[in-house]
């Protein structure tokens, strides 16, 4: 048969039950800082720490990318301003007007000489990748597809580091580039294409609006010939008459974007992005992107769907990997919809730091876990090995004699000794004590006895006062019905009834007058006026029918009499 685990349990040593105790404690109070490190969140610290830290970059990205494309706005207005007066003091110089340029191919080559140097101060002084003035002209109107070619300037930088500033001309004529040490791109072209020049069209309705506000970026696009995207900051070039000279602006291609935004930080594989478009997908292949300043770096393509991560952070899936960062909405132009500037990590290197977080979190419990249950054995060994001798004396025959490291124990010795001859005293008294009380239960016998004898006789004196009480009753109840007899039955019956009517405060007034009570004090009880009180006299004789106040008290006697003979409910 199977012990109750009560039983079992008090079976235990002491040792056994301090350990246990002392565990508990231990793990009580680990189970109390745990709950405490989970309401502080200190379990989530990888989460907050990827917001915090991600939530710097973004600061930091979002300032850069505002201050940046702000700045190049302002200097396009300037390039535009600067070159609409140029073209004005050209044309009054030679006696054209601006739509006698095309075809001038002398006047259009002497325009480009007397820009192409302010144009390359202008690249060296903003932080681009080019700079560019495309004129609502053409060299050439004969030549196929002429409607499409614009004449201009397009210089770009070879390099975007401060030790490689040489500038190559992308369009342009060739010569007025080599008088200027400027020397041909590789994929140089004469003329610009208005069908290749990103949102072309919309720029033309942006003439007729104040400079502050007649600026945009454009779409990310391949430059022609190249495999290199960029963005343009592009402002129309409006003459003092109103008339539309062309558009002119900087470029900021996806390799300087990545090179001069890449970001100081300690997170290994970052990624700053930045494009058009506030809705819940990104479209990272249609914007601009940066890294670290000096690291990993794999630009994000295609779209990027987002949803909520916890902890702040978001979701962002697609292209077959997903991210994990934040995202901050910025309006950099007046003309383009507002951009989503995110900064974001690879889920991979996410998960991985929540994975040595929580083995870290596992080895530090597991290690704290130990080192309790050791201190738990170390401590009620200590502390019991020297109890456990002295128990063992204790229960040898030569307790008077031992000794115990333990005060206590020694206490105990000495308590034990003073029990023993306390012991011996009490027998002695219990003996003597024991002859007294057997005196003493003779004593008490005899009057038990002598008790009976006149509880006999009291039993005796109360059947003949039953008896008597029995006649006394049924002489009241042959006067209840004699004095029944002497009252008119519908009178009191409509006595009765009337009960039923009175009001709280009648009914007060009445039980009053029962007990006896004379007018002047009900008015004292009652806290009314004599009037009052005539009042409801006169409403209590009405309601229950009587015609005085000494046959409502003959009544309430009968009435009474019945209720206690349980005649009436």
């Amino acid at each position: 048969m199977r012990m109750p685990p009560a039983l079992r349990y008090a079976e235990w040593s002491m040792k056994r039950k301090l350990f246990g105790y002392m565990l508990l404690l231990a793990l009580l109070l680990l189970l109390a800082l745990v709950a405490g490190l989970f309401l502080l969140g200190r379990f989530d610290n990888t989460g907050k720490n990827a917001y915090a830290s991600l939530d710097v970059q973004m600061e930091g990205f979002e300032k850069d990318v505002d201050t940046h494309f702000q700045r190049l706005a302002a200097a396009g207005i300037e390039l535009a301003e600067d070159t609409a007066a140029q073209v004005e003091r050209h044309l009054a110089d030679r006696g054209l007007t601006f739509a006698q340029l095309s075809d001038a191919a002398e006047s259009i080559a002497a325009l480009q000489d007397s820009l192409i140097e302010p144009l390359r101060q202008r690249l060296l002084q903003e932080n681009c990748s080019g700079v560019f003035v495309m004129l609502e002209a053409t060299i050439n109107s004969t030549v196929p597809n002429a409607a499409l070619s614009r004449t201009g300037l397009y210089l770009q930088q070879s390099g975007y580091k401060t030790s490689d500033k040489s500038i190559q001309l992308y369009r342009g004529l060739a010569e007025v580039g080599k008088r200027h040490g400027v020397m041909p791109h590789r994929k140089w072209r004469l003329e610009f294409r208005i069908d290749l020049f990103p949102n072309y069209s919309e720029f033309l309705p942006l003439a007729s609006l104040p400079p502050e506000e007649g600026y945009r970026l454009t779409d990310r696009f391949t430059l022609p010939g190249t495999s290199e995207q960029a963005m343009l900051m592009a402002v129309p070039i409006v003459g003092s008459d109103g008339t539309l000279y062309g558009i002119c602006g900087y470029e900021v291609s996806t390799s300087y974007f990545r090179t001069y935004h890449a970001q100081p930080t300690k997170l290994p594989r970052l990624i700053c992005l930045m494009s058009e478009g506030t809705g819940r997908t990104v479209e990272a292949g249609a914007g601009l992107s940066c890294g670290v300043s000096d690291g990993y770096y794999l630009e994000p393509k295609g779209m990027l769907h987002t949803e909520e991560a916890g902890h702040g952070l978001l979701r962002f899936s697609g292209d077959g990997t997903s991210y994990l960062g934040i995202r901050r909405q910025l309006t950099l132009t007046p003309n383009n919809r507002p951009f989503t500037l995110a900064a974001i990590i690879p889920k991979a290197d996410y998960d991985r730091e929540v994975m040595e977080a929580t083995l870290q979190n596992a080895m530090l419990w597991a290690l704290i876990l130990f080192f309790a249950v050791s201190c738990c054995l170390f401590f009620s060994r200590r502390y019991l090995t020297p109890i456990l001798q002295g128990l063992e004396q204790i229960k040898s025959d030569r307790r008077r004699e031992a000794q115990s490291s333990v005060p206590e124990i020694n206490d105990l010795f000495v308590f034990l000794a003073e029990q023993d001859r306390r012991h011996e005293d009490s027998l002695h008294a219990l003996a003597q004590e024991n002859r007294t009380v057997q005196s003493e239960n003779v004593r008490l016998q005899q009057e038990y006895e002598q008790a009976c004898h006149v509880w006999e006789k009291a039993r005796e004196e109360y059947a003949k006062a039953q008896a008597d009480l029995s006649e006394v009753k049924k002489e009241l109840d042959r006067l209840a019905y004699s004095r029944k007899t002497e009252i008119d039955p519908d009178d009191y019956r409509h006595f009765l009834s009337g009960m039923q009517e009175l009001t709280p405060t009648e009914r007060e007034i009445f039980r009053w007058y029962l007990e006896g009570k004379a007018a002047k004090e009900i008015l004292e009880l009652a806290g009314i006026k004599q009037g009052t009180l005539k009042f409801h006299n006169h409403n209590i004789l009405q309601k229950l029918g009587v015609s005085s106040r000494k046959q409502m008290l003959r009544y309430a006697a009968l009435m009474k009499q019945e209720e206690q003979s349980g005649n009436r409910p």
